[in-house]
């Protein structure tokens, strides 16, 4: 589709962005103009606000036919919020990423939830993940990582923030009760100077048995202190389904 005539301004925006490279800050609502058509390349092309021949306010772009963006522009650049959609293809299988959430200066920055589910050729999940929290500069920073996949055992669990890491692999049932029981396939918790983990496998030392020991101790004293993150990791579970 061709540009209107009033467009005096050539537009470049990389085609070639991808979830990586994404963020935002809130468009400028009264430097936004009436909704245009903006042919950047071939394969590129934009829909929505505009100002001085470029994206500005709330708009949609599409790469081809598998990739697009849809919310908030500042000049050009994806700033504010919006949702970022990424299908493709890799070694045989179906890629589909999803970030949904805050921008600046065209990266994943601030609060946000980004999803990535790969689809073997007969239609099987082999990975699902769910990432919910703070990103910055396209980054995931902190908040909850939940990975769902064929694998042994098939779910991965990690909470950060800051200097506190929880990481825990087994399942997603009656995770309060088997962090209590000792009974999760493994499990770490590190903050500050504190680092204690333990595994269900048999210890292959005395002493790596008394590590496993105080560890579970642990644990059971700061159970009230885990069960909100352990609540928050079974209802992400829920949305990485492999199927």
């Amino acid at each position: 589709m061709k540009k209107r005539t009033a467009l005096s301004v050539t537009l470049t925006l990389t085609a070639s962005l991808t979830v990586s490279s994404l963020a935002l800050q809130p468009a400028s609502a009264d430097a936004a103009s009436a909704k245009e058509w903006i042919q950047i390349s071939e394969r590129t092309s934009y829909y929505g606000e505009a100002a001085n021949g470029q994206p500005n306010g709330r708009g949609t772009i599409k790469w081809g036919n598998g990739k697009q963006y849809s919310g908030d522009f500042m000049d050009g650049k994806r700033a504010g919020s919006g949702k970022y959609i990424n299908e493709y293809q890799l070694d045989g299988e179906t890629h589909k990423v999803v970030y949904s959430g805050r921008w600046n200066h065209d990266k994943m920055d601030g609060e946000g939830t980004l999803t990535h589910k790969v689809t073997l050729p007969d239609g099987s999940v082999r990975w699902n993940q769910i990432q919910e929290g703070i990103f910055k500069a396209g980054v995931f920073q902190s908040g909850y990582d939940v990975i769902h996949a064929v694998a042994d055992p098939d779910y991965s669990f990690t909470y950060k923030k800051g200097k506190e890491l929880l990481v825990i692999m087994g399942t997603n049932q009656n995770m309060k009760k088997n962090w209590a029981s000792g009974t999760m396939f493994s499990a770490q918790y590190k903050n500050g100077s504190v680092n204690h983990r333990y595994s269900i496998f048999p210890a292959n030392s005395a002493a790596e048995q008394r590590q496993n020991d105080a560890a579970l101790r642990y644990f059971k004293s700061i159970q009230a202190k885990m069960a909100p993150h352990l609540q928050r990791f079974e209802a992400l579970s829920k949305q990485v389904p492999l199927k």
